[in-house]
């Protein structure tokens, strides 16, 4: 997990020394679409450090979310966190150049639950709140958050396109530890962020 966080780590930088950072966009900052959702579950735990807790982590969600690229240029200050109902997301790729960024969701949130208010509407959201280091955020930032994204209408998707998102991504991933995702993940780099091949190949490694 180290291993992965550091290469991860090495990509963000490089990319970010390609061109001048764009202004962080304002937050609370929609999401353009949910393209893909697939349940997995671990028979091994790994450690979440995508939040101040770092709780253990066996079950989750892999998704594929459409972005404004600015939103995720790799920056080595604060940048505005990914948040997914009642979690930080983790994410697996940069995404800058295609819009598009694979992340990893923690526990068993019903995704396409639909709100009371507007049933063609999901109860759970899903957008980018203000800028920080994910590790620092705890419960109460989260809630904090969502209730920011709430007051500005921020972060509901649509039910259908939820549903269309977990029928594309198919039955639950089962492995047996979180290496035994990163080959899955490579796939879905190559899918829908093709220019990031190269980390595809060593997160394929990894999951060997």
């Amino acid at each position: 997990m180290k291993r992965f966080l550091s290469l991860l780590l090495i990509t963000f930088f490089a990319t970010a020394a390609l061109a001048a950072p764009p202004p962080i966009p304002k937050t609370p900052a929609a999401i353009k679409g949910l393209l893909y959702a697939q349940a997995f579950e671990l028979d091994d735990e790994f450690q979440f450090y995508w939040r101040a807790e770092k709780p253990k982590v066996s079950s989750g969600y892999l998704l594929v979310i459409e972005v404004n690229p600015d939103l995720v240029y790799p920056r080595q200050i604060a940048e505005p966190v990914l948040y997914v109902g009642d979690q930080t997301a983790m994410r697996l790729n940069v995404g800058y150049k295609s819009g598009r960024v694979i992340a990893i969701v923690p526990g068993n949130q019903n995704l396409a639950k639909s709100s009371v208010d507007n049933p063609e509407k999901t109860e759970m959201r899903i957008w980018f709140g203000t800028p920080r280091l994910p590790e620092q955020v705890t419960a109460n930032i989260i809630q904090q958050e969502r209730q920011l994204a709430s007051d500005n209408g921020v972060g509901q998707l649509s039910v259908a396109d939820v549903k269309k998102a977990l029928q594309l991504g198919g039955q639950k991933l089962k492995a047996g530890n979180f290496n035994g995702l990163l080959g899955n993940v490579a796939k879905l780099i190559i899918n829908y962020s093709e220019d990031e091949r190269e980390l595809a190949d060593i997160l394929a490694n990894q999951g060997k």
